[in-house]
């Protein structure tokens, strides 16, 4: 399942330049791939899009990275988007 992360970090210089040394060298977890990522120019978040089908994997990339606070969005990939979504409207009330 694909999945899009709002990371929040810190904006001071000392939490950036170790949350950027350890980026680096990060080893994912197991089932976990990161997609793509985009940096805010402004500083302070980051846009994640990873996948996984298993819960433990986001727990454990979520554990790592103890300064950071994730908001986490379940997304469909844009094959399938469109149907899941009428799908949905009409199970709505």
């Amino acid at each position: 399942m694909h999945y899009i992360a709002i990371a929040i970090f810190p904006k001071d210089t000392k939490t950036l330049a170790e949350i950027a040394g350890r980026r680096h060298t990060y080893r994912y977890p197991a089932a976990f791939s990161n997609v793509q990522s985009y940096l805010d120019v402004q500083g302070g978040r980051a846009i994640i899009h990873f996948e996984t089908d298993e819960a433990a994997s986001i727990l454990r990339y979520t554990a790592d990275w103890p300064e950071v606070s994730f908001d986490l969005f379940p997304v469909v990939p844009s094959d399938n988007a469109w149907p899941t979504f009428l799908a949905s409207k009409k199970l709505s009330p």
